[in-house]
Parts: C-alpha cells; structure tokens; sequence
C-alpha cells in the first residue's frame, strides 16, 4: 500500500531521500501517464514530471504544500508544462483542454496498486492473448504488424484483442483508460517486461 500524502510531505521533514523516494513511488507513473495524454510523447513526459519533481524538492514546496492541495499542486504543474510545450508548438485547442481535464481526474485515481493489478491481470490472459495485447496496446503496433510478428491472421489478431479487452473491462470497468497509455519504453516500468514474454523489449 502507497503511502498518504500526509506521510509524504512528514518524511520530507525527517529525510530529503526518503521523502523523494515515497513522492516517486506514489506519483511518478499516475504523473507520466497523465503527461503523456497530453504530449503522446513518453520521453518528454518523464522529462516534465522529473522537472517539477525537481521543483518541489528545490524550491522545498514540501515546506508550503497541505496534504489536501499537494495531488492538486503535482497535476496542475504538469498540465502547466505539458501546455506551454503544445502552445511552442501550436498543438493545443479547446477539444484538447475539455479532455485533458478528463485524464487530470482519472489520472489521480492511478496508484501502484492498481497499475500491478493491471499487469497482473493480462499475465493470467491466454498466452496468445496477452500477446497481441502486448504488441498492439503496450507497444501501439498496428494490427498487421502484431499479425506478422506472431505469424497470425489479422482477424485473428483483431478476434483475441476484443475477447482479452473484454475480459480486461470486467475487471477494470473505470480504469482501462489507462491500459492504452501505458508503454514498455518507458524505464521507471520494468514489470511491463513480464507481461510480454518473449517479446519485451
């Protein structure tokens, strides 16, 4: 079990790393997973949320923050960062702003937890399953090359990715959003290597 955001920002207090090191394991991936709605981009969302990570421990934001406005603090400056790259960019509208505000508070449900439910649960799939779930959600390889890959038929393909998406949507009925954010490039996410088997990365 993760720990509060009160015994967060109190380890701060007593020791700098052990607070970073609970701040990581609570935030980062829900932090990098919402980044990455924004920016479709897995490098540059770790680079973001390791910059306000940066922040809050630099301009000691633990001193300031309550524990009821620290998630509130965390989200918001990524949304920030994650918008002034898309407005360098002239990427953004009002369509992205409405769903945006959408992953800001699915993202705050994300915990470690949940995430390794995920994972566990895609293991217990059917081998060829858990596959082509792999290649084609974790990895965004599309039908024909998942189909090449495992030397299958694309309706094949197309057949075991509804019937696992299925079985993954009775379990994870409000948190399957997630599923189709989640990326093996990711480094901070080595136990996507268990889900895919031979073809991990």
């Amino acid at each position: 079990m993760y720990c509060t955001d009160e015994e967060i920002l109190a380890s701060f207090q007593k020791d700098m790393e052990k607070g970073g090191r609970l701040l990581f394991n609570r935030y980062y991936k829900p932090l990098v997973l919402f980044a990455e709605t924004m920016l479709s981009e897995s490098d540059l969302a770790e680079d973001i949320v390791q910059d306000v990570f940066y922040d809050f421990i630099h301009d000691k934001v633990f001193l300031r923050v309550t524990p009821e406005a620290l998630s509130t603090w965390l989200f918001r400056c990524v949304k920030h960062a994650c918008l002034n790259r898309q407005r360098d960019r002239k990427e953004i509208c009002q369509a992205d702003m409405l769903l945006y505000d959408v992953a800001e508070e699915e993202a705050r449900t994300v915990s470690p937890e949940l995430i390794a439910d995920i994972h566990k649960a895609i293991r217990q799939l059917p081998e060829q399953t858990r596959k082509v779930i792999s290649l084609v959600i974790l990895r965004d390889r599309k039908y024909q090359e998942a189909a090449d890959e495992l030397h299958i038929s694309i309706n094949t393909v197309k057949s075991l990715l509804s019937s696992g998406l299925k079985t993954l949507r009775k379990q994870f009925p409000d948190n399957l959003f997630f599923l189709f954010m989640l990326r093996t490039e990711s480094g901070e996410m080595p136990e996507l290597c268990d889900i895919s088997g031979d073809y991990c990365r």
